[in-house]
Formats: C-alpha cells, structure tokens, sequence
C-alpha cells in the first residue's frame, strides 16, 4: 500500500486527491480543491463564494476550520495511508478576507503511533496569513481503506 517513503504511492494520491473532491459532499460544497498532496503535507484551496460570508461579509470562521481540518486530514492519510479521526482543533483567525482565493497548506509536525500533530496555514491571494490551526488526530492502526 504504501511506498519507500513511508507514505501512499503517487497513483494513490491521485486517487485521493479525486476522492477529496468528487466523493466528499461537504467538500465538494464548499468548493475545496485538491492542488497538491504528497505524504505528510497537502495544500487545498477555495474561491470564496458569497455563500462563504459571514453576517458581516467576510469568510465565516467555520470556512476557515473546515479547509484547515480538510488539510490536515488529507495530509496525514498520504502519510498513514490508514483511517484517521480528528480529536482536536484550534483555529487563529488573523485577518478578514472578503474575495479572491484562499489557500491552505498543512504538515504533519509530529507523529507517534496513535496520534499525530499537524500544523496547518491559510493564505489570501497576496500570500498574507489569514488563519493558523493546529489538530490532533488520532490514527487507526487497522489496514484497510482510509477513507472510510
């Protein structure tokens, strides 16, 4: 399942990146897209929609959390190549963006055999940091689908 690296092989990230966007519904309805993913690291981006705003005309937070949980869940699964669980989230939210495109990088910063910490980073279109998230994932050590 997985390759020298210790992470899926290039054909199962193309299979997972085409998951994370035809396949996860939420996803799919916030508009996130899949730009590059590689074990332990992955980057996704959305055109903010007005759909996207909160009552003040500015991305809604939980926009922001969602594409920073996506990101790290996207980016520890290339690694693990195992289900993955969410156990912990925490968002900084530094700056409004109004327009434009946002994009959202996350790294696997520390790992053990359970659990996993991720760092991930929000950027508006001029590259500004807009949000930073840190999660704690837990990881199932059962072979088998980890999209599942």
């Amino acid at each position: 399942m997985k390759d020298g690296n210790g992470g899926l092989s290039a054909e199962q990230l193309s299979a997972l990146s085409r998951h994370f966007e035809e396949d996860i519904t939420f996803s799919r309805h916030m508009g996130a897209r899949v730009k590059d993913v590689e074990p332990g690291r992955a980057t996704l981006y959305i055109d903010v929609e007005e759909f996207h705003m909160n009552g003040a005309g500015s991305l809604h937070g939980g926009v922001y959390a969602s594409l920073i949980d996506n990101a790290m869940g996207l980016a520890l699964i290339a690694l693990v190549g195992v289900r993955t669980a969410t156990v912990n989230l925490n968002v900084h939210f530094l700056g409004p963006v109004k327009e434009g495109r946002i994009s959202c990088t996350a790294e696997v910063v520390h790992r053990s055999r359970r659990l996993a910490t991720l760092e991930a980073r929000v950027c508006n279109g001029e590259g500004e940091l807009v949000a930073l998230g840190t999660g704690t994932f837990r990881v199932f050590e059962q072979r088998g689908n980890p999209l599942v």
